[in-house]
């Protein structure tokens, strides 16, 4: 319970109110929750019934409504079908912005269409045909115009993760989450154009390194860790007579693994020889492999990755560019999958990315059990509720992409 919670007389509860604590323990209650949103003339009845008095979190005081619609809801009482809470169908889209609602089945569809054009680049170059960037440089253009409408939409399917499908995911993801950091940055759309493009193929040296090494679970030796090494310069090579791939693309896909310092590969270059936009790309290459699960390691959260980053501030990355990243993620990105304190799981719904009390939509209950419909829950207002632990993505097969159906 929180310390500002409000004691009230049972025959003062309103529809509206959220109740955080009671004059003797949940336990010795039916109810399933140690905490209640109080929607129902029946959940005021039962309330009434074993107590005399209630703690009630402040920031529902003042908003209470009237019970009656709310009675067709089902109870949050034991034997009423249990652990399943509910709201209204209009729930999620009153909870997520307009302009995030709309742009979310376009992003959908390039993330599509970007994963598809990815596939046949790798075919491409396994046949030994000429790749054709111009079907990359549309899908582009269309990304930037999408983070242009609402940057979340796009952000939104980064957290689909598939570790058998890596090395695609990550380049998609590694193009929308450079495009979302240059976008922030308030960079030349052009010049933006030929780095999303780089970003987009910037790993593509990878078809030449040993499946054998890719999916090593083990530590590389120096041998095959110095091949590893080599992609970037294998990338250019399969790159450099494709039409309509400029040499800023080529740079990215040649110096995403340079570093401010010089510690990075494959040139050693340093300081002002490497452009804005390659220490982009690198950002977002970094953030995503981090936050992955590999055959070698397990994926770190979004704020365990921005940390780890931090630590290198103007010496691998340079650190201003690192702030906006994280502002532009927020400490949970939207799509984030994280478990409240009462062991229900949510996902963090956009517009919310930026607080440590986000807005989540709820779709487990303390059992793991499904929710429907879900119920979002902004934890800002309701202080006995907060986040746990932040879980990776497609833990309890929760799917980003089952959900965006809600939103629009």
């Amino acid at each position: 319970m929180s310390r500002d919670a409000k004691r009230i007389a049972v025959e003062e509860i309103r529809a509206g109110m959220y109740v955080e604590a009671l004059d003797r323990p949940w336990t010795e209650t039916d109810f399933v929750f140690q905490g209640m949103r109080v929607d129902t003339t029946e959940d005021i009845e039962r309330l009434r019934a074993v107590c005399r008095h209630v703690y009630v979190s402040p920031a529902t005081l003042d908003e209470p409504t009237q019970p009656g619609a709310e009675d067709a809801r089902r109870s949050t009482f034991r034997g009423a079908d249990a652990g399943r809470e509910s709201s209204s169908d209009n729930a999620i889209r009153e909870r997520t912005p307009r302009g995030f609602r709309e742009e979310l089945p376009r992003a959908r569809m390039l993330r599509e269409q970007a994963r598809d054009l990815i596939t046949t680049v790798h075919a491409d170059i396994e046949s030994g045909r000429t790749v054709d960037v111009r079907g990359a440089r549309e899908v582009v253009a269309e990304m930037i115009d999408s983070v242009a409408r609402h940057p979340d939409a796009l952000l939104w399917f980064t957290q689909i993760k598939n570790r058998d499908a890596y090395t695609a995911l990550h380049s998609l993801n590694v193009c929308m989450l450079s495009i979302t950091l240059a976008s922030a940055l308030d960079l030349d759309e052009a010049d933006v154009q030929e780095m999303g493009v780089g970003a987009l193929l910037h790993d593509v040296g990878k078809i030449r390194i040993p499946l054998a090494i890719l999916n090593k679970p083990g530590r590389l030796t120096d041998e095959e860790f110095a091949l590893m090494r080599r992609h970037p310069e294998y990338g250019v090579d399969i790159l450099r007579d494709s039409p309509d791939l400029t040499p800023a693309s080529l740079e990215i896909v040649l110096s995403h693994h340079e570093r401010l310092d010089g510690s990075g590969y494959p040139n050693g270059l340093a300081g002002a020889q490497l452009s804005t936009y390659t220490q982009i790309v690198a950002i977002a290459d970094v953030y995503d492999a981090v936050t992955s699960d590999r055959v070698y390691q397990k994926g770190r959260t979004p704020a365990e990755a921005l940390k780890l980053m931090h630590g290198t501030d103007d010496r691998e990355f340079k650190g201003r560019m690192l702030r906006v990243f994280e502002q532009t993620m927020g400490v949970h990105p939207p799509g984030s999958v994280v478990e409240l304190n009462t062991g229900e799981v949510g996902l963090v719904l956009p517009d919310s990315v930026g607080a440590e009390e986000p807005v989540v939509l709820i779709v487990l209950d303390h059992r793991k059990r499904r929710y429907y419909p879900q119920r979002v829950r902004d934890l800002s207002r309701f202080p006995s509720f907060r986040i746990a632990r932040v879980l990776q993505p497609g833990t309890y097969d929760i799917d980003v992409d089952d959900y965006a159906e809600d939103m629009h």
